[in-house]
C-alpha cells in the first residue's frame, strides 16, 4: 500500500549547514525538514524508530498515525518514504491490509525493508519479515534453513539488513543452525536474548554471528543493536557481556567477520589492548565496515578527546578498523563540562563522521537529548536539532537516529514542538537533514518549495518538509 508523500521544508541549508560544519561549497545543497503526511497536515499520532538508506533517499520509521496512507489499522505500522519521488508506503502491509510493524531497517537503495511484527501468520510471537518494495513480496526472515520460524519467536528489539537486502540479522534463543550451545540444551540460556543469527535470503542458509574466536557460541550474552550489519553482510557488530576472545574483558564491542570466521575486539586502545575497563553500549558499524562507533562512560583506557582531560570526552568513541585506532569523540562545546560523557546513541558513515545524541541542559529547567553532527578530526560537534533561531528543541531529540553512507543525509526522531512552527500534533515526529542531490526530482524541485514543484503526471506530493523560518 503506497501513496504520494509531501515533506514540509524547514529551510534550505545555507544557515543550518554552516552551523553543522559542512563544507562551504556544499552549504546550499542541503535541506532540513519534518516529515508530515501532506501540506498543512500533521501526523495524527507519534512517529519513531527511524532509519535511512545508504543512498540517503529512503527514510523508514514506525508510526501510530493512520493518515500517512489513509489506512484503518489501529496500531503501529512500518512506513517507507521516498524523498525523491514523494511516495510514502505502508511496508507492514499485504494485500492492501496494514498490520503491526516495528523497528524497520532499510537496504542501501531502499528496495528492501526488514522489520519486526507480532503474532502474525508468519509465526508465533515476534518474527522478522522482509518486504521487497519493488515487487511487493513479503517473506519471513527469522527462520532456519528449512523456513521454519523459532517456536518462541525472536528478540523484540531490533533487526538489521545488508545494503542489497540479501542478509538479515536477528536474535533468538532458538538453535537455528543445529550447532549446540554448550550447557544450554541446544538453545541459548532461558531468559537471555539468545544468539545473533544472519539469514541469507537468497540461499536460505543461516549462520550464527555471536560466536567466540574458538568457534563456540556466546551463550546468550551478546546483544544485537541498530545498525549492526555492514552493507555487504560480511561484518556484524555486537556487544557481548562475556569475553569472546582470550584475555578480553567483559562487556566489550566486537565485530564478527562471517566470511573469514573471525571475531575482532573493537573497544580497545593502546592503553587497553584487551578492552576498556568500563562497559560498552550502543554501537553502530559504518556501511563499508571500516568504522564502529560506541558509547562507554569514563576514560576506560581509551583516551581523552583533548589528550589529557576526561571532561573533554563525550562518552562516544570511534574505532577505525583499518588503521587500528580508537578515537575519543569530543564533548560538544554547548554541553557543560559537568555533563561530559553524556552522549549515547550514534550512527557512523563510511567517511567517519557521526550523528549522535547528547544530554543538553537548557534554560527551561530540564535536560533533554539533542542531536549533533561531527566529522572525525574536523571542527567540534554541532547541534542540528535546533529551531529557526538556532536554539535547542524544547524536548528530547535523537532517541533513534540514522546516517547514510556518505554522511551527508541523516534522520532522527524528536518530541520537540518548537523546531517546526507548524508542529501541533503533540507527538514525536521524524526530522531529516538531506543532501539535495538525492531529492532533486519531485518534492524539492524549484528551490525546495513543494508548492512550486514541477508537476509530474504520476506523482501528487503528499509528504512535506516544514519551514523553520531561517
Amino acid at each position: 500500500m503506497s501513496f504520494p508523500l509531501s515533506i514540509r521544508t524547514l529551510a534550505s541549508c545555507a544557515v543550518l549547514c554552516a552551523a553543522a560544519g559542512f563544507p562551504d561549497a556544499a552549504r546550499a545543497d542541503f535541506i532540513y525538514g519534518r516529515l508530515v503526511p501532506s501540506a498543512g497536515v500533521n501526523p495524527n499520532g507519534e512517529s519513531t524508530n527511524v532509519d535511512v538508506s545508504a543512498d540517503g533517499r529512503t527514510v523508514v520509521f514506525v508510526s501510530t498515525a493512520n493518515n500517512w496512507v489513509g489506512d484503518s489499522y489501529n496500531g503501529t505500522r512500518a512506513l517507507a518514504v521516498d524523498l525523491d519521488t514523494g511516495d510514502v508506503e505502508a511496508v507492514s502491509s499485504t494485500g492492501g491490509t496494514v498490520f503491526r510493524g516495528e523497528a524497520p531497517a532499510v537496504s542501501g537503495d531502499g528496495r528492501y525493508v526488514a522489520f519486526l511484527t507480532l503474532n502474525s501468520a508468519f509465526g508465533p510471537s515476534w518474527q522478522a519479515l522482509r518486504k521487497d518494495r519493488q515487487t511487493g513480496t513479503l517473506v519471513l526472515a527469522s527462520a532456519n534453513s528449512a523456513g521454519q520460524p523459532p517456536a518462541n519467536g525472536i528478540n523484540d528489539n531490533t533487526v538489521s539488513i545488508s545494503a542489497d537486502g540479501r542478509y538479515v540479522a536477528f536474535q533468538t534463543d532458538a538453535n537455528l543452525t543445529g550447532i549446540e550451545v554448550p550447557d544450554a540444551g541446544g538453545h541459548a540460556p532461558t531468559g537471555s536474548s539468545g544468539e545473533i543469527y544472519v539469514k541469507d535470503m537468497q540461499s536460505g542458509l543461516v549462520e550464527r554471528a555471536s560466536t567466540k574466536s574458538d568457534g563456540t557460541a556466546s551463550g546468550g550474552t551478546c546483544q544485537l543493536q541498530r545498525h549492526a550489519l555492514s552493507a555487504d553482510g560480511r561484518f556484524l557488530a555486537m556487544i557481548c557481556n562475556v569475553a569472546m576472545l582470550p584475555a578480553a574483558t567483559n562487556g566489550q564491542a566486537y565485530v564478527r567477520d562471517l566470511q573469514a570466521n573471525t571475531t575482532e575486539l573493537i573497544s580497545r586502545g593502546t592503553a587497553a589492548p584487551n578492552g576498556t575497563s568500563t562497559f560498552v553500549n550502543r554501537l553502530a558499524i559504518s556501511p563499508d565496515g571500516s568504522y564502529v562507533s560506541f558509547q562507554t562512560r569514563g576514560y576506560g583506557g581509551l583516551g581523552y578527546a583533548d589528550g589529557t582531560n576526561i571532561e573533554s570526552n563525550s562518552g562516544l568513541y570511534l574505532r577505525d578498523r583499518f588503521l587500528g585506532t580508537t578515537t575519543a569523540i569530543p564533548r560538544p562545546p554547548v554541553i557543560p563540562t559537568t555533563n561530559y560523557d553524556s552522549c549515547s546513541i550514534s550512527d557512523v558513515s563510511d567517511i567517519g563522521n557521526l550523528v549522535f545524541a547528547c544530554n543538553h541542559s537548557w534554560t527551561g529547567g530540564g535536560a533533554y537529548t539533542q542531536v549533533f553532527w561531527y566529522l572525525i578530526y574536523g571542527p567540534a560537534p554541532e547541534m542540528i536539532s535546533v529551531t529557526g533561531g538556532g536554539q535547542p528543541g524544547n524536548s528530547a531529540s535523537g532517541y533513534t537516529l540514522a546516517l547514510n553512507a556518505s554522511g551527508l543525509s541523516m534522520a532522527w526522531e524528536s518530541n520537540a514542538s518548537d523546531i517546526d512552527p507548524a508542529d501541533t500534533n503533540g507527538a514525536s515526529d521524524i526530522f531529516v537533514l538531506v543532501e539535495e542531490s538525492v531529492v532533486n526530482d519531485t518534492i524539492f524541485a524549484n528551490g525546495f518549495d513543494p508548492a512550486m514543484a514541477a508537476p509530474e503526471a504520476s506523482v501528487t506530493p503528499s509528504v512535506v518538509i516544514s519551514p523553520i523560518g531561517r
